[in-house]
């Protein structure tokens, strides 16, 4: 799971299932450590073959939890240029992830014939993280939104 870059004025790239999500879809609660993404039937572009130009019309679908179980840990800048991955600013936290995803791919890899899955996932026996950040060019212009990994 990840959902990650939650900035405005992002992008599309062309590149899987890169798309800027709903401000509405993001919710956190700073009291009881929360953070969670509801997404449903959302649209996005099943491109199986990266580069290839190929594109299939796809939804997704997520409901998400992070659980912050860390102390908060605050990350400076160690460049000012935009493009330098250590233009970054933030504070973040480890976190306990759960959720529920599904996927349809309408034409799935180019054959026609619909394409589906669905699961749930945790953070058990991986790695979550909450916080904010601004990073890049975001980091000089106006306030990062956050990101929950």
């Amino acid at each position: 799971m990840q959902a990650h870059d939650y900035t405005p004025g992002i992008a599309p790239s062309g590149l899987f299932w890169t798309v800027r999500v709903p401000d509405e879809a993001f919710t956190k609660n700073d009291a009881a450590g929360t953070a969670r993404m509801v997404l449903t039937d959302f649209p996005v572009v099943d491109s199986y073959q990266i580069f290839s130009g190929t594109e299939d019309p796809a939804t997704v679908s997520f409901d998400i939890t992070w659980t912050q179980t860390g102390a908060p840990r605050h990350l400076r800048p160690g460049s000012s240029d935009p493009l330098d991955p250590t233009n970054l600013a933030g504070e973040f936290k480890d976190a306990y992830a759960t959720g529920t995803f599904a996927g349809n791919s309408f034409t799935a890899f180019g054959s026609g014939v619909p394409f589906s899955f669905s699961g749930v996932a945790t953070t058990e026996f991986g790695w979550g993280e909450m916080g904010s950040e601004q990073n890049g060019s975001f980091l000089n212009s106006r306030r990062g939104r956050g990101s929950a990994s």
